[in-house]
């Protein structure tokens, strides 16, 4: 529900209020944690939450109520209108996705002319890094791949993203704020 990543989660909520979407969603929405502390804090947004497992939608769809949306897709081939969104969220799943700038190539095309992408994730030492990314591949939960700065950046800028920052959040994780012109 949240675990050690609810800090974050305090840091995102801080963008949140700064942009004031009406229409955010979730992707890799996992069991709805993040989707619960905004809609608690902001319960005038439209939610909508997206995730691969199934088990997963239907887990945020019970703790969010009939007031949001949640779908169940691929994140590389999301099941979604183009520009529909003016805040899309990615917290701590990028790592999970095996071909993950088509991932962002999607979060851009589902924002809104000016919308907002909030992408937290994972981010330490290279020595770290590189050994989390040889143990990723055997461990069940799907991981993937640890990211670095540089290729978050060139991921964001690749899927057409004209202002962006990434900054460290925490000494194990990063969020890259990106605008869509």
């Amino acid at each position: 529900r949240g675990g050690y990543w609810r800090a974050d989660y305090r840091r995102i909520l801080e963008e949140i209020e700064k942009q004031r979407p009406s229409r955010l969603i979730d992707i890799g929405c996992g069991s709805g944690g993040f989707l619960c502390a905004v809609q608690k804090r902001f319960p005038e947004i439209q939610l909508n939450a997206l995730d691969l497992s199934e088990e997963m939608v239907r887990e945020t769809a019970a703790r969010l109520g009939p007031a949001a949306a949640a779908t169940a897709g691929d994140a590389e081939h999301m099941p979604l209108e183009s520009g529909q969104y003016d805040a899309v969220t990615c917290n701590m799943s990028i790592h999970h996705y095996p071909h993950p700038q088509n991932a962002v190539n999607e979060m851009y095309r589902i924002l809104a002319p000016g919308g907002t992408l909030l992408l937290n994730d994972m981010d330490c030492a290279a020595p770290i890094r590189a050994l989390a990314n040889r143990v990723f591949p055997r461990l069940p939960g799907g991981d993937v791949k640890m990211y670095t700065r540089r290729e978050i950046t060139e991921m964001i800028q690749n899927a057409g993203f004209e202002r962006w920052y990434y900054r460290k959040i925490s000494p194990f994780s990063f969020l890259c704020i990106a605008r869509k012109a």
